[in-house]
């Protein structure tokens, strides 16, 4: 991945800046028409109007030049050439004693061998202080011709981009974005290195690369030292990272994510190889075809190790926790790891996206896991919906068909006219009927019962 431009605008650059700083007159080469205006020491020049200050040409339709103040405005048109590049503008100003060329109007810069180019609506250029200000609508192009013959193009975009050449430095502030093929790097300022071949970011950052993305409060970026490819990536504060794996045939695509206050993710031939994340690590990872199914790993690091782009292993340290899920060949869970410990490491079959071991490690913690066997919980739920609903079937049949003897004693379902409490006096009578009835056979039974004779008491 490249993304500033590295000789060609350093070159150009130079070359416009050498050509300000030599001490030789500008000369008027030619111009159709000449008048002397009013204004002292001023000169109209139209058609055709060309200047030279050593290998620099100027060229426009209409031009204004104050020799006492050695400043070229030029109206008509307005173009900068040098062997090595150009500049080309609607309107553009010269000033020789402060070393400021400024150009406006749809401006167009770039080098002779089309390696990069310019474009906005402003630019001024300092050659004392070797920097290019583009304050307006500025993009800046970089061109690379791949051995395929196609070109590989980098796009930075922002509301202002600021050159140093002497430092191969550019800042880039509001609305910042950097482009190139799959690769997407937004922020509100943005601070490019091409010297050290590094790039940081700030202001809600984000970084998007195929499969790849990052955000946090700060980012910052290396690249190798052909400044094409990605090495490294640090996120600072509040970090967050997706690692995303299409499906391929029959196998299911598969997400990785990872929270922490710190992530760090190391890159070769722009495939990550390895993602660390420092202080309160949180990371999950689950199959796109069983997204409610995560694999959790917590602990206060976590470290996360790739092979072409795959989860190789992880390490979990520091109050480590972890869940994982066993899923069988026909897609179905048959259940779930739960395993804690100082250190927890895990080991992935990278062709079936599935954990292949783990092993614990105590320590500060006591190592402990378990296995849910989820399939016998789903059976053993089964088994008691089955009872419940076979009590609630019964239940309903016996309402649906009572015995005589219910019959007798429930009371029968009356409708809006029927007064229960009758009903209930009925019964009460009847009851009493029934007592009065064995109490009156009682007595009957009692008087049939002959009568003992009455004792005779002697007369005194």
């Amino acid at each position: 991945m490249s993304v500033l431009p590295k000789k060609v605008l350093f070159l150009f650059l130079v070359a416009f800046g050498c050509a300000f700083s030599q001490t030789s007159p500008l000369i008027m080469k030619h111009a159709d028409n000449l008048e002397v205006a009013r204004t002292r020491g001023n000169l109209l020049l139209q058609g055709k109007v060309h200047f030279v200050h050593d290998s620099l040409d100027f060229k426009t339709e209409k031009a204004t030049w104050n020799k006492d103040a050695e400043i070229l405005q030029c109206e008509g048109g307005f173009l900068a050439a040098h062997p090595s590049g150009y500049i080309k503008a609607q309107t553009g100003i010269y000033n020789k004693k402060k070393g400021i060329a400024s150009a406006r109007g749809n401006v167009v810069a770039a080098d002779s061998a089309k390696t990069y180019m310019f474009t906005g609506d402003y630019l001024v250029y300092d050659r004392e202080k070797e920097i290019l200000t583009m304050p307006e609508k500025p993009k800046l192009y970089e061109f690379e011709k791949k051995k395929d013959g196609k070109i590989d193009t980098v796009l930075i975009e922002a509301k202002t981009i600021i050159y140093n050449k002497g430092e191969s430095f550019a800042e880039a502030y509001q609305k910042v974005k950097v482009t190139q093929d799959d690769m997407v790097v937004t922020c509100d300022t943005g601070y490019f290195n091409r010297k050290d071949n590094w790039l940081s970011m700030k202001g809600s950052p984000t970084f998007d690369m195929k499969n790849y993305h990052l955000t946090g409060d700060s980012i910052y970026l290396t690249l190798d030292s052909t400044g094409k490819s990605l090495r490294s990536a640090l996120v600072i504060r509040n970090a967050h990272g997706i690692q995303q794996e299409d499906a391929k045939k029959n196998a299911p695509g598969s997400v990785t994510e990872a929270f922490g206050d710190t992530l760090y993710a190391a890159f070769k031939d722009n495939k990550i190889e390895r993602l660390y994340v420092n202080l309160n690590a949180r990371g999950f990872f689950y199959e796109t075809d069983l997204p409610d199914y995560q694999n959790q790993m917590d602990g206060n690091r976590l470290d996360m190790y790739f092979n072409e782009g795959k989860m190789d292993h992880a390490v979990v340290s520091g109050k480590a926790q972890s869940t994982y899920f066993y899923v069988k060949k026909d897609r179905t869970v048959a259940g779930k790891n739960e395993a804690a410990g100082d250190t927890i490491n895990i080991l992935f079959d990278a062709q079936k996206n599935a954990v292949k071991s783990l092993r614990l490690l105590g320590g500060g913690t006591m190592a402990s896991g378990r296995y849910i066997d989820m399939e016998k919980e789903q059976r053993n739920k089964k088994k008691l919906l089955d009872a419940d609903s076979s009590k609630t079937d019964s239940t309903k049949s016996v309402l649906a068909q009572p015995s005589d003897s219910s019959k007798v004693s429930a009371p029968k379902a009356t409708s809006v006219e029927t007064k229960p409490e009758g009903s209930v006096q009925d019964r009460l009578m009847h009851e009493n009927s029934k007592r009065g009835e064995l109490f009156r056979k009682a007595m009957k039974s009692k008087e049939s019962q002959p009568r003992p004779a009455p004792k005779k008491e002697n007369a005194k």
